[in-house]
C-alpha cells in the first residue's frame, strides 16, 4: 500500500502552503595568496631535485654501460715472454682422497667443478691410488 502527502492549503486560500527553501552556502576557507618570491623558491627546489635525479640516471646507465662493454678492471697480466715457467706443485695422494676432496683441500673457497674435471683429465680419469703423485698446474 502507498499513501502521497500533500500539502495543507493554508488558511483562506485554495493554494497549498509553499515550502521556502534556504540556501546555505558552503563554508570557506581563507585561501592563502603564496608571494611571488615562494612561487620561484618552488620553482627552483623542483629544477634542482629534477636535475640531481637525472645526474644519478645518467651516472646509472655510464656504469651501466662500461660493464657491458668490459670496462671493469684490468685482468692481470700472464707471466713475462722471457721468465722461465714456474714450477709444478705436487700433491701425494693419501688414503681417502677423492678428486673432490683434493680440490676442496687445495681450493677452500670457490666453484670446485672446473678444479675438479682438470685434475681428474690430467691423471686420464684413472682412480686415485695412495702414495700416487699429482702434478698441479
Amino acid at each position: 500500500m502507498a499513501a502521497i502527502a500533500y500539502p495543507r492549503p493554508s488558511r483562506g486560500t485554495q493554494e497549498p502552503a509553499r515550502r521556502h527553501l534556504h540556501v546555505v552556502p558552503a563554508p570557506t576557507r581563507a585561501r592563502r595568496r603564496l608571494s611571488r618570491s615562494a612561487i620561484y623558491r618552488r620553482r627552483r627546489v623542483v629544477v634542482v631535485a629534477a636535475l640531481f635525479l637525472a645526474v644519478f640516471v645518467l651516472v646509472l646507465a655510464t656504469r651501466a654501460a662500461l660493464g657491458a662493454l668490459g670496462g671493469g678492471p684490468l685482468a692481470a697480466p700472464g707471466t713475462p715472454a722471457g721468465s722461465p715457467p714456474a714450477a709444478a706443485a705436487v700433491y701425494v695422494v693419501q688414503p681417502g682422497d677423492t678428486y673432490w676432496t683434493i680440490a676442496r683441500r687445495l681450493q677452500p673457497s670457490g666453484d670446485l667443478r672446473t678444479f675438479v674435471d682438470r685434475l681428474s683429465s690430467e691423471h686420464g680419469g684413472a682412480p686415485l691410488q695412495p702414495g700416487e703423485q699429482l702434478a698441479l698446474h
